[in-house]
């Protein structure tokens, strides 16, 4: 993908949150049923009560670093929380198990750094509700990359792949979406396949942009995290009324 478009979609999103925040985060306030397998791995994976770090990438209203803490409150959790969008995650506990930090990480892998390089590895590295959100296959192997890069040997590494095309109700508010953006000027024939627009609420100008991801390429980026010595021990769907809105991939440093 051109990067002026890259820049111009994750600019779009960016906007869309700064100013959806109350709205958005008010109707994202329960965890989601796939974290409930999640939490099963990582509690079978680090069976021994000592503390544990996460990174929580695209943290949003820290839904789930909550839901960790209380599911596995044997393991004194520490949380990294990153996000671009700083009034989501503004209640943050009062005993410090969680420090936020405010970075573009789109921006920096696009000027060609590691946004996430100063964070300690961690023993497990998630991102949920974030992968729809980058533009173009070489911008998401890049954050792949980095988000590798910050896992613990023999720690998870969690992603969330949103399937939304797959949903009856969704597709058809996309492809209103998609029609008002292209009368809106975008270069919607400059998109790449699976790359689409969704709208928010009864807000006709509220566009963000989002990247339905199908099995073929979802393994393509496991096959990209295996690079890094990342193997897969766990894919499986999860969310929403169908139970499948979202694909999940768990890979562990070092695994087999």
């Amino acid at each position: 993908m051109d990067v002026q478009l890259a820049r111009r979609l994750i600019a779009c999103n960016s906007a869309f949150y700064r100013d959806h925040a109350a709205s958005f985060s008010a109707t994202r306030s329960a965890p989601w049923d796939g974290w409930q397998r999640v939490a099963e791995i990582v509690q079978d994976t680090f069976a021994c009560a000592e503390q544990r770090t996460v990174l929580d990438v695209a943290c949003g209203n820290l839904r789930f670093p909550r839901f960790l803490f209380s599911r596995a409150p044997q393991q004194a959790w520490r949380c990294v929380a990153v996000d671009n969008a700083p009034q989501l995650a503004a209640d943050l506990p009062s005993d410090g198990s969680v420090r936020f930090v405010e970075r573009d990480i789109l921006g920096g892998l696009l000027d060609g750094t590691d946004p996430l390089g100063d964070i300690p590895t961690c023993d497990l590295v998630v991102s949920f509700g974030f992968m729809h959100h980058v533009p173009g296959g070489s911008l998401r192997r890049a954050l792949l990359d980095s988000l590798a890069a910050r896992v613990s040997p023999s720690g998870l590494l969690v992603l969330s792949f949103w399937q939304f095309m797959d949903d009856a109700r969704l597709s058809a508010k996309v492809r209103v979406a998609d029609e008002g953006a292209r009368r809106a000027g975008w270069p919607t024939d400059e998109l790449e396949a699976g790359d689409h627009f969704l709208g928010w609420q009864d807000d006709a100008q509220a566009r963000r942009y989002c990247h339905h991801f199908d099995e073929t390429e979802i393994d393509a980026l496991a096959g990209h995290l295996a690079k890094h010595g990342m193997h897969e021990c766990a894919r499986f769907s999860a969310d929403g009324r169908t139970h499948a809105l979202n694909r999940y991939l768990v890979c562990r440093k070092g695994g087999s």
